[in-house]
């Protein structure tokens, strides 16, 4: 009971934060941190964009873990979250990296990041299937029921914000947010020795902070090499 009350009084957090007004992008990032600390079992997470014409992308992501095993369903051309995408099911969980054999290459791919399940949820849109969130965990077994309908919630969440982007042409500068961001956490973790998931942390924190896009912390940290975080 203890446990559920926790989780009511997280996505009741999650959602007011996500209601408040500014930056899509920004609200993207946080998003998948959010998603990535509330459902249970979940480590890391990624929101990968069907472009047209132009296959999938992940713009957004918790960590390297995340990034890599989006990566590895995208050229492998398999996996839930490829399935999602094509198929416009609403979600496809992988239970066991060790066991299992609907995607086996990525199942084997996956183990040797340290990933022990996924689950992958649909972004909709009026017209279909826009991407996913990917959520992984470190432990196999996890996103049962409970699990997987919160995963739901913050893909519903997602799936409006990019739908409002995409009309607000918003995507392009999604993936170019995603480009500068790569950008300015390699300078954090070369100078400042952070480790990818802290660098990535502290630019959606000072975005989050001072109202503004991560994009305009990131484009700060690539002119100035210093820390955000601290002035």
């Amino acid at each position: 009971m203890r446990g559920e009350t926790e989780r009511a009084r997280a996505l009741a957090e999650a959602g007011r934060r996500l209601a408040a007004p500014g930056d899509t992008s920004a609200k993207l990032w946080e998003t998948a941190r959010l998603a990535a600390r509330t459902v249970p079992g979940c480590d890391h997470a990624g929101i990968t964009l069907v472009r047209r014409g132009a296959g999938l992308a992940t713009p957004v992501y918790t960590g390297p873990t995340a990034l890599a095993a989006d990566q590895l369903q995208y050229d492998l051309d398999e996996g839930p979250c490829v399935e999602v995408a094509r198929e416009g099911v609403r979600w496809r969980r992988l239970v066991d990296t060790a066991t299992d054999d609907t995607w086996p290459r990525f199942a084997r791919g996956a183990r040797d990041l340290g990933v022990g399940s996924v689950i992958s949820c649909a972004l909709h849109a009026p017209k279909g299937v826009i991407g996913a969130l990917n959520l992984y965990a470190e432990a196999p077994g996890c996103y049962g029921p409970g699990a997987r309908e919160v995963a739901l919630l913050f893909a519903a969440q997602a799936g409006s914000l990019l739908a409002a982007a995409r009309a607000a042409d918003s995507l392009r500068r999604a993936i170019e947010t995603r480009e500068r961001v790569g950008v300015a956490t390699g300078i954090l973790m070369e100078r400042h020795k952070m480790p990818a998931d802290r660098a990535l942390e502290r630019l959606a924190e000072v975005a989050r902070n001072e109202g503004v896009p991560v994009r305009e912390v990131a484009d700060r940290v690539i002119e100035t090499g210093r820390d955000p975080g601290r002035g």
